[in-house]
């Protein structure tokens, strides 16, 4: 009897301390299989492959904010008027350009070879430079602050403001852009991943990225910089380009806008590609519109002219096309020893129909060859493209709101029907609040009729 008792007892104890712990044990075994990536995981290879370059978001983020935080409590520009706002972000570009100016300048005279001494030749100009740095650095947040709420005025004219705070508040930063790694199939052309990398990558390093990703995983890849970026706070260049940094201002909050929207197609984003381009089509449509009214309203210098008058032959009663006016001049009649300037519009267009065409028949090598041919063609006159393949086309064909389609964007429907989406909104707001639930090219089309 005591032998079975203890033996129970050794059972009860076993029981007790030990099968937890096997019970515990197989369920981590089963639930964390996947705490190893499996070998053919593309994301986690890619993650090692691009150690090292990776660009650190969350740091940027965090300075970023604590210094925006820190200036809303100051708001120096607040006593200023409207007048001088404006001059002040106009003597801010001043300074950025004549930066630029002076660092070009001390650049030449470091390239020159008949300069032996560098430093003493560029002394004056660098303590021009240096100066014009600090500047620049003293008056940055003031800039922003007007920038930011000149295009506020705006987004809340069109319904974008709770209690007179627009939502989310316009907030960015003037800093150096990471670049982004694109990555295409080769058998079609669409962005399957994409990766922020490191601010001021030399083109060796660029180059050296897209072959280790190109050849560990038989994709398309390009490397390559960016206008901005729709972090919290927006990431936007430093530019002497008032129109560029509205603009982009613009096009950047749109983006967080449909993010605080928990639009589909912002949530999408990096997963599905016709989300990305309704996206990126969309906000670039919406800052084209908006950035006109800034500029019309602080700047008017940078306005588009009105819309010059029908030409002759749209008017009612019109001569036929090709029909000459009495008394009119005939043009000239073309030049047949001078070729037809070089149309990039047209030529990338047809490029980018051809690769398709290509693809879609299963030719890649074909394609490629064709596109690397097409690129040398480009160089020779005068458009500097390091690369041309899948990837450049996957990611610049996502930004289809020019009218009549981006030539990069081929025959996707996509942008020309969000651009008919716009024509039927009855406000640049409304537009946006309408892409907000749109999730597909069907639910365009659907909000089309």
């Amino acid at each position: 009897m005591q032998g079975m008792i203890r033996a129970w007892r050794a059972v009860t104890e076993f029981g007790r301390r030990t099968l937890p712990k096997i019970i515990v044990g197989g369920l981590l075994l089963v639930t964390l299989n996947y705490d190893v990536p499996l070998p053919s995981d593309r994301s986690y290879v890619m993650d090692r492959l691009l150690a090292g370059y990776h660009f650190d978001f969350v740091t940027w983020i965090a300075g970023a904010a604590v210094g925006k935080l820190g200036y809303e409590f100051i708001r120096p520009h607040d006593g200023m008027t409207d007048s001088d706002q404006v001059a002040f972000v106009r003597d801010y570009m001043t300074r950025i350009a004549e930066y630029q100016r002076l660092e070009s300048e001390i650049r030449r005279i470091y390239i020159d070879p008949d300069i032996t001494d560098h430093e003493a030749a560029s002394a004056g100009l660098r303590a021009q430079r240096d100066q014009r740095r600090q500047e620049i650095d003293a008056r940055q947040y003031v800039a922003e602050a007007i920038i930011q709420e000149q295009v506020e005025a705006i987004l809340r004219e069109e319904g974008f403001a709770l209690g007179g705070q627009v939502i989310p508040p316009l907030r960015f930063r003037f800093t150096p852009l990471p670049y982004i790694l694109i990555v295409s199939p080769r058998d079609r052309i669409v962005t399957i991943d994409q990766r922020g990398l490191q601010t001021g990558l030399t083109v060796d390093e660029q180059d050296r990225i897209e072959r280790m990703v190109a050849e560990r995983f038989n994709v398309s890849t390009l490397v390559t910089p960016i206008g901005g970026l729709a972090a919290y706070p927006t990431m936007l260049p430093e530019t002497s380009s008032l129109r560029f940094a509205i603009s982009t201002a613009a096009h950047e909050w749109a983006h967080n806008y449909l993010m605080v929207a928990l639009a589909p197609v912002a949530l999408r984003y990096l997963d599905d590609p016709a989300s990305r381009v309704i996206n990126e089509t969309a906000a670039s449509i919406f800052e084209d519109e908006i950035a006109e009214r800034v500029f019309r309203r602080f700047y008017p210098e940078l306005a588009r002219p009105d819309q010059p008058a029908p030409a002759a032959s749209q008017m009612p009663g019109a001569q036929a096309p090709g029909a000459q006016a009495p008394g009119a001049q005939a043009p000239a009649p073309p030049n047949p020893d001078q070729p037809p300037p070089f149309d990039f519009r047209a030529e990338m267009r047809a490029t980018r129909l051809r690769v398709d065409d290509l693809l879609a028949a299963g030719k890649i090598e074909e394609a490629e060859a064709y596109m690397e041919e097409r690129r040398r063609l480009f160089v020779k006159n005068g458009y500097a493209i390091r690369k041309l393949n899948q990837a450049y086309f996957a990611f610049h064909g996502a930004y289809n709101a020019v009218p009549g389609g981006s030539p990069t964007a081929g025959r996707d429907p996509i942008g020309p029907a969000v651009q008919a989406l716009r024509q039927r909104s009855r406000s640049i707001g409304e537009f946006l609040r309408v892409i907000s639930r749109v999730a597909t090219l069907q639910d365009v089309e659907r909000a089309l009729q």
